[in-house]
């Protein structure tokens, strides 16, 4: 017997909470069972629900998550003007391993964008004759290929150093832009995936998020046994976890 094929409908609404009015996305599938709300990066609300789901079924929903949602929106929309006020423009400063530096855009005689760091500032030089939006853009992207390539050189050095300690080698390691997460390891595949903004912050940090993925090829869960495990090779594990959760705003780029 053939499966059914998977309906969803997708329709653009609006909520008129108690405090202000709220945009969402519905998303009707015949795959759901339950109701659920996501809210992204940008505030932008996504309601899934079961594809027959009743109108005044949704809109209790809403009004028992409306709080909830409002909150959720006004936070995220706060950390998205906070990330994209940290423009890649000259004075500002940005982190790199844990510590502040300031960016310095120069024009000179190149015929591409150049970038050197040494330890105490970036430096990117330019080619003559940018105008405003494509100086920020050049510096943009030789600023994030400079963090990309820092963090491959780190972080597979790292992945080395730990994977001999804790006796468990990734078969491979994947370096990537992860919007929410700063590593994840597929136990079957014993692939380690780690976010590229992980060089942003200090050392020990970095070495937590890699004891934490290699321990998930011993454990794939987040069990009491797994934190253990992390413990064991990490003792100290615990703040270099609360600084991601006290800094991850500062780590986040306009992307």
């Amino acid at each position: 017997m053939k499966k059914r094929a998977k309906r969803v409908l997708e329709r653009h609404c609006r909520y008129s909470a108690a405090q202000e009015d709220i945009d969402y996305l519905l998303v009707r599938s015949s795959a759901r069972r339950t109701m659920s709300i996501g809210i992204d990066e940008k505030g932008n609300v996504k309601v899934s629900v079961p594809y027959y789901c009743q109108e005044a079924s949704i809109k209790t929903f809403l009004k028992e998550k409306e709080g909830w949602i409002v909150k959720g929106v006004e936070t995220a929309r706060k950390n998205q003007k906070h990330v994209d006020q940290k423009r890649f423009r000259h004075g500002n400063r940005f982190l790199y391993l844990g510590r502040m530096y300031p960016l310095e855009v120069l024009e000179g005689d190149v015929k591409r964008a150049r970038v050197d760091f040494d330890q105490n500032k970036w430096v990117v030089t330019i080619p003559p004759g940018l105008n405003e939006k494509q100086t920020e853009e050049t510096v943009k992207l030789k600023m994030l290929k400079w963090y990309r390539a820092q963090a491959e050189e780190t972080l597979g050095g790292r992945i080395f150093h730990y994977s001999r300690i804790i006796g468990e080698e990734p078969a491979k390691i994947a370096i990537r832009t992860q919007k929410r997460m700063w590593g994840c390891c597929d136990y079957n595949t014993r692939v380690i995936h780690l976010n590229w903004q992980i060089i942003m912050s200090p050392l020990c940090v970095v070495d937590y998020v890699v004891v934490h993925e290699l321990c998930h090829l011993i454990i794939p869960n987040h069990s009491r046994r797994f934190w253990s495990k992390v413990r064991k090779f990490m003792p100290d594990f615990d703040i270099h976890r609360k600084w991601l959760k006290n800094n991850h705003l500062e780590m986040a780029l306009p992307l």
